[in-house]
């Protein structure tokens, strides 16, 4: 860069550079050189080098920008996705199950050149199913609103085996095939759910994960699951883990009771009859869900031969008969899950193991899923502390029973 002469009042310098002094030349050629001995034709050289410094970082940046392009396109490479970042997704299907819930299948988006090479992570979603419960985070395509479901597992077939695709897990080395099922609960006045229960086949979403829910301890001999509403996807997907699984051993025991605000959402099961100590209590249930039972509707028809979840779960129970059970229960049926509900089940788990449960704490468990006045009313409230929600103390109804040993964790 050229600069001009400076004034008289300061020090002459080099047009050629400001570090190097004027000089005078008469007759003699001089060889001007500055405070540090560098001559005027090495100082008029240092922009140049500096250029071509510049030139050669960005070509090696720009090598290296490439590279990593061209690893991403590699179809293997592509799918090793961090758990923080959000993949795109479509839906497939959108069947409504009932007047409040939708059960919505997604894929790997197809459109566009990053078809079918978004998606979790085949090996952290098994690694994440072999330890426990696992959600994903789905996003509102629109909105700044996320929120964590928990995928069902694999759609189970009527044989009496597990098929090839139910034993591998739920996500698939071939993205066409790496399907995801959700139970959606219809809010009207949350956003995303309700985003999610109109959406239409094709359209589009975005999720992350997958997030560790709850880890079992080992070697677990018996889970008593108390279920409200869509809390039932965690316990489906933890009965697929404890049943599914290669084992030699006895399959641990596995009882659900599973409450609804209305019998549509477990069509098909059996609810039984309300016995007389259940009057009384049935004045509070409603407001367990934060609402009064609704009045039925007439766009879903009440007669369905069988509910898809209730399905599923009767599969479970034919495949694995004595490992496995299930009780319905329905706020407009009068049923509701009562202390001696829960006691019955208890004995039914020492009778199985032969002794309570105090010698092996920590395998034998109750665990609650459901809204959170449901999870509050069994086993009273979590917690908040220094940006974590915690399990807090034991409350509830199951604070005044005797749990013969059995551990308790609120989801």
């Amino acid at each position: 860069m050229l600069r001009f002469a400076p004034r008289a009042s300061r020090a002459p310098r080099s047009t050629i550079h400001p570090k190097i002094p004027a000089i005078r030349c008469s007759g003699t050629a001089v060889k001007s050189t500055d405070n540090a001995g560098n001559s005027a034709e090495d100082a008029l050289n240092q922009p140049i080098k500096r250029i071509w410094t510049w030139i050669g970082g960005a070509g090696i940046l720009g090598a290296g920008m490439l590279g990593v392009g061209l690893w991403s396109a590699n179809p293997e490479n592509s799918r090793r996705q961090p758990i923080d970042v959000f993949q795109d997704y479509e839906l497939l299907k959108n069947k409504r199950i009932s007047t409040s819930s939708n059960m919505l299948t997604i894929q790997p988006s197809t459109f566009g050149p990053r078809a079918y090479k978004t998606g979790l992570d085949a090996q952290k979603v098994a690694e994440a199913s072999k330890r426990g419960i696992w959600s994903v985070q789905i996003k509102h395509p629109l909105l700044t609103i996320a929120r964590l479901y928990t995928p069902l597992p694999p759609f189970l077939s009527d044989q009496n085996e597990p098929t090839q695709g139910e034993k591998f897990g739920y996500v698939s080395t071939n993205p066409e095939e790496n399907q995801l099922r959700f139970l959606i609960r219809n809010n009207p006045e949350g956003e995303l759910s309700r985003y999610l229960s109109r959406m239409q086949a094709g359209g589009r979403l975005e999720l992350r994960g997958p997030y560790q829910e709850y880890e079992l301890p080992g070697d677990v001999k018996q889970v008593l699951f108390l279920v409200g509403g869509t809390g039932i996807s965690p316990a489906i997907q933890l009965a697929h883990t404890l049943l599914e699984k290669e084992s030699d051993g006895v399959k641990p025991k596995v009882s659900i009771l599973w409450a609804n605000r209305r019998s549509e959402d477990c069509e098909g099961g059996t609810i039984e009859p309300p016995p007389r100590s259940d009057t009384l209590f049935s004045r509070a249930w409603g407001t367990l869900f934060g609402t009064e039972t609704p009045p039925p509707r007439n766009d879903i028809q009440s007669n369905q031969l069988e509910s898809p979840i209730v399905k599923e779960l009767s599969t479970l129970k034919a495949r694995y008969s004595g490992a496995f059970d299930v009780t319905y229960f329905a706020d407009d049926q009068q049923r509701f899950i009562t202390k001696q509900d829960i006691q019955r089940q208890l004995h039914a788990a020492i009778r199985a193991t032969g002794s309570a449960a105090t010698e092996s704490r920590g395998k034998s468990l109750i665990l609650i899923s459901g809204p959170d006045g449901f999870v509050e009313h069994f086993a009273g409230p979590k917690v908040w502390r220094e940006g974590k929600e915690l399990q807090g103390t034991l409350g509830g109804m199951l604070q005044k029973m005797d749990l013969q040993g059995f551990t308790v964790w609120k989801l």
